[in-house]
């Protein structure tokens, strides 16, 4: 039977536990769940990280659950690698294994009917690249041993039936097309018991395809990445929601990245002599040659991938080192092309300083090196990449170059952390991966600027104004239509629009909880998230708890349960405005009143000659004009700069506000004609508020939000509205568009 996750999680691939053999019980089997799954809610288990390695060796900062010797020969001319791995993998499931999961990756390119290549259809991904011919790229298995014994190789696609799968196959787990080879089911022929680790051998062909998404060559330029054989993981009871031992493991989708078990990395490439590599981890010796090329040996442990570079137009790298508590002697090496060595400068620093806002606000930066790569021109989709330790960005000689290279930057490292060091699943939670990232990545850069150079157009007297990082956030994060939770899979959507609004909309998110909650509690909260999880594999579930668990107050603890239920597992817009403002002076009218223990009634004309009569009377009392004189003779001036001359009559002055949305709680900003300022709550639970003010003075204006603290609101042009129209603001783009009209049409008297 297909086992359930408590609150639906989303389960890759659901156990398949079969006692039709009382000899041999089936192992961890898939079953087809496609989209049927919801959001994890329910928190970790802390206890099924009980079998940690750190427990024998107490310098791993992970379990080392799969540990690869990599081997790869470089064919530059012909974009091919000849790899070997040696896999030791150890279950820590409860469960005797006798089946595990490969994701191929790389057949992601092979051909039109693969699912990512499906998915892509005739849109652009990332860029216009299209794969011409001669340009496919897959990976091709060779052999397939198991402690000696040879395991036979693949040549068809799964039976649907879990209970007739008796070999090796290729698997669909989220029902892709059946031409889809990025998943491998292998056969085991001896069974893994619970806590046991064995040896698998993998003899493999690549094929690198033109680089259009995330791997492959240019030219000479190669990105060698999701390159080999990798296992999938194998998630326990009580981990990330799930209510049995499980495998996730899923197809790779055309906006799905990456995920996987931490372990020991030990990596062989061999390339032409004079090629430089660049890739993850320490480098171990010398580069030595032989007579199959020179070989580079790297090393790192407590990682999960493994990647490299090689190029032979690489100048020397630009070396620095960062040195932070907690961290031990991190050394930076960038590569790039000679051409973009000021993007290099702008990358070399901007990663430093990345270095130490990361290690300081969410912890110590664990590993020795990190190389970033540049990658050259035309080369474009092999950079915005990440993987641990390593990691390419952007390089540009045009003028609105520096602040990409900035961001870009900042944003790779960034998946160091959330990407690697915390191992979120990005297949299934990538708002884990992309959208914290985003979130930490903006909090970093603060306010600053987003300034474009516009070349010529600029010294004729064009500009645009500079955004900060968050308004640039706010425009790609708030809209009315969210078609899909934050908490939602990465290919299961509505549109590619919704997944890439995940980055966006996490940020706004995340930063409007944070200016709810006030002073430091988010950021104590994903310090905590951090220091629980980094080097395990957490979930929304148990990003939600750190927060909760580092609120003080109740009231605290309750909104960021209900925060994550409206905008991480749900999808509900934010839009308060302010409706109206009006103010009416409070004078006499017709009617009845008591006056004097008796009912008197008053005519028209005798409440307008009583108005006359008052307003005069106020007018000899205060002095030419009705000028009335504060304090030290100053005379008191509404907002608008103007003299205030209050009346013998008050004001009551009535502002609507609603709500045409997710209810959060609001400030409220009004504004009297005195200079006055008085600020009200308006909290969560209704759909519309009403409030009097009588007095002196009239509203002349009321702003929700005065603060800007929520940045998910749909439209902040109506959280604010003065009494009366304020013309400065047309005026002055009339001005503008004038101005511009003039310049437009001296260009053209000039041809």
């Amino acid at each position: 039977m297909a086992g359930e996750s408590d609150g639906g999680p989303f389960a890759a691939l659901d156990v398949f536990v079969s006692s039709q053999k009382a000899d041999r019980a089936r192992s961890l089997e898939p079953t087809a769940v496609g989209a049927d799954f919801a959001p994890v809610r329910m928190p970790s288990d802390s206890r099924v990280f009980s079998r940690d390695a750190r427990s024998a060796d107490l310098s791993a900062l992970s379990e080392r659950v799969a540990n690869y010797d990599l081997q790869a020969t470089l064919d530059p001319k012909t974009h091919t690698v000849e790899g070997s791995e040696t896999l030791h993998w150890t279950n820590r499931s409860d469960t005797p294994i006798h089946a595990v999961y490969f994701h191929l990756y790389l057949n992601a390119f092979e051909g039109p009917h693969s699912t990512w290549m499906t998915e892509k259809g005739k849109s652009d991904f990332r860029s216009a690249v299209e794969i011409k011919k001669g340009e496919w790229g897959y990976i091709d298995l060779l052999e397939i041993s198991q402690l000696g014994k040879p395991i036979e190789l693949p040549i068809a696609a799964c039976p649907h039936s879990a209970a007739q799968i008796s070999k090796s196959c290729f698997a669909h787990p989220d029902d892709g097309p059946e031409t889809d080879r990025s998943v491998l089911r292998v056969e085991l022929p001896e069974e893994v018991a619970p806590g046991a680790t064995t040896e698998i051998k993998i003899r493999f062909h690549d094929q690198l395809p033109r680089v259009i998404a995330r791997t492959g060559y240019f030219d000479s330029f190669h990105l060698v990445a999701q390159w080999f054989p990798k296992i999938g993981v194998l998630e326990r009871r009580g981990e990330r929601g799930a209510t049995e031992d499980r495998w996730n493991v899923h197809e790779f989708h055309l906006h799905s990245e990456f995920y996987a078990d931490f372990g020991t990395y030990n990596l062989q490439v061999t390339a032409p002599k004079g090629f430089t590599i660049a890739a993850s981890g320490q480098r171990v010796g010398e580069p030595r040659e032989t007579s199959a090329g020179v070989v580079h040996q790297l090393h790192q442990d407590d990682i999960h991938d493994a990647v490299f570079a090689a190029w032979d137009k690489y100048p020397a790298p630009f070396i620095a080192t960062y040195e932070g508590a907690g961290s031990p002697k991190v050394t930076v090496e960038t590569y790039f092309p000679s051409e973009f060595a000021a993007s290099a400068a702008i990358a070399q620093r901007a990663t430093l300083d990345s270095l130490k806002y990361f290690s300081d606000t969410l912890g110590p930066y664990p590993y020795p090196h990190i190389t970033v790569v540049i990658p050259p021109f035309n080369a474009d989709e092999a950079g915005g990449m990440e993987y641990e330790t390593f990691f390419t960005t952007e390089g540009s000689t045009g003028p609105a170059s520096a602040y990409m290279t900035l961001f870009t930057t900042v944003h790779e490292f960034g998946h160091g952390y959330f990407m690697g060091l915390l191992a979120s699943n990005e297949f299934e939670e990538p708002f884990l991966d992309e959208g914290l990232n985003e979130f930490w990545d903006a909090r970093m850069l603060g306010d600053e600027e987003v300034r474009f150079d516009l070349g010529w157009f600029g010294k004729l007297g064009f500009h645009i104004p500079a955004p900060t990082q968050w308004l640039i956030e706010r425009m790609g994060g708030a809209s009315h239509f969210q078609a899909d939770p934050l908490a939602a899979s990465s290919w299961h959507r509505y549109s590619s629009g919704t997944y890439e609004s995940i980055y966006p909309r996490t940020a706004l998110v995340l930063h409007d909880l944070e200016a709810q909650l006030g002073g430091d509690v988010l950021a104590r909260g994903m310090k905590l998230y951090y220091q629980r999880w980094h080097h395990r594999h957490p979930s929304a579930a148990d990003l939600r708890e750190a927060l909760v668990d580092s609120c003080d107050a109740p009231e605290e603890k309750q909104l960021v349960r209900d925060w994550f239920d409206v905008q991480v597992y749900s999808a509900q817009p934010i839009d308060d405005l302010v409706r109206s403002v009006e103010s009416v002076e409070i004078v006499p009218e017709p009617g009845t009143e008591l006056r004097d223990g008796g009912r008197v009634e008053l005519t028209e004309d005798e409440t307008d000659k009583l108005v006359a009569d008052t307003r005069e009377a106020f007018a000899k009392a205060t002095g030419a004009g009705g000028a009335v004189f504060a304090d030290g003779g100053t005379i008191l001036r509404s907002q608008t700069g103007k003299p205030f001359h209050p009346g013998p009559f008050p004001f009551r002055s009535t502002v609507k506000t609603q709500r045409r949305g997710a209810q959060v709680a609001q400030t409220l900003l009004v504004k009297f004609e005195d200079g006055r300022e008085d600020r009200v709550a308006w909290p969560a639970g209704e759909r519309w508020h009403k409030w009097i003010f009588e007095g002196p003075a009239r509203v002349e204006s009321a702003q929700l939000d005065p603060e800007r603290n929520l940045l998910l609101d749909v439209n902040k042009l109506d959280d604010g509205r003065t009494r009366t129209p304020d013309k400065l603001a047309p005026r002055r783009w009339a001005l503008e568009l004038f101005n511009w009209m003039q310049i437009l049409f001296s260009l053209l008297g000039g041809l």
